[in-house]
């Protein structure tokens, strides 16, 4: 198989979302300005670089298209479908005595939800996974078909949807796509750090370390780049992204 030497194939980037790439790329825009003696042709490729970085703004500012879950939403519908589930299923226990099918909700309240469900009140990530463990334990333990008797399994199908939802938007499962607008201008940034990497890291000639220093001074926000997001926030985005490297 023929070797590759394009940008994508030689220079592996961090992974960023499209804000952290604005942010990233904003970082390196600023790094070259600060640097005297940058030749014109790394100059060029930073000046693609704010070119793609404020087409991708825009396209950011823009908002979803219409129809787009936001993250917000996606935790609203995921707490109405479980509580909704619980509220069922309770209402149906106070009448265990006299009803077989009752008894059997009672008897998932009391293994599914014997804490309640306060934990809706928890940070994203810890309330997806919390139910994702409720959902498993329904599906392992074949209580679904108590849930069913009570004519509850259509809420149920619909946790099980919302919850797959949830776990996209919220970055736990499948990363939530970006709007196709948003997406490509992210793409062509990209495309154009990587260029900027490749010339940057050209500059560099064997017992001439001020030019090692330049492009390590040119490189080094995309070297040492750390996540724009928090680590931990309730209801919000979660963990860092790693740092890549040339």
């Amino acid at each position: 198989m023929p070797r590759s030497f394009t940008p994508t194939a030689v220079v592996s980037l961090p992974r960023v979302d499209a804000r952290d790439a604005v942010a990233l790329a904003s970082a390196v825009e600023a790094a070259a300005a600060g640097q005297q003696g940058v030749p014109p042709y790394v100059l060029s490729a930073v000046a693609q670089i704010a070119d793609d970085r404020q087409a991708l703004q825009k396209a950011i500012a823009a908002g979803p298209p219409a129809g787009a879950i936001t993250k917000k939403e996606a935790d609203r519908v995921e707490d109405l479908a479980i509580t909704s589930l619980h509220a069922l299923l309770l209402a149906w226990g106070r009448l265990e005595e006299f009803l077989p099918e009752a008894k059997g909700a009672q008897e998932v309240v009391e293994r599914i939800f014997k804490d309640g469900v306060s934990f809706v009140n928890s940070r994203v990530e810890k309330e997806w996974a919390i139910i994702d463990s409720k959902l498993k334990t329904i599906a392992d333990e074949g209580l679904e078909a108590k849930i069913a008797a009570v004519g509850a399994l259509p809420i149920l199908e619909f946790l099980k949807q919302t919850h797959a939802t949830y776990g996209a938007v919220i970055g736990t499962t499948d990363a939530a796509a970006d709007p196709v607008e948003v997406g490509k201008h992210r793409e062509a940034l990209l495309d154009s750090l990587r260029v900027y990497v490749m010339r940057a890291s050209g500059l560099v000639e064997r017992n001439k370390p001020e030019t090692q220093a330049l492009a390590d001074a040119l490189l080094r926000p995309i070297v040492e780049w750390r996540s724009t997001k928090p680590a931990a926030k309730d209801k919000a985005e979660g963990s860092a992204a790693q740092p890549g490297t040339p």
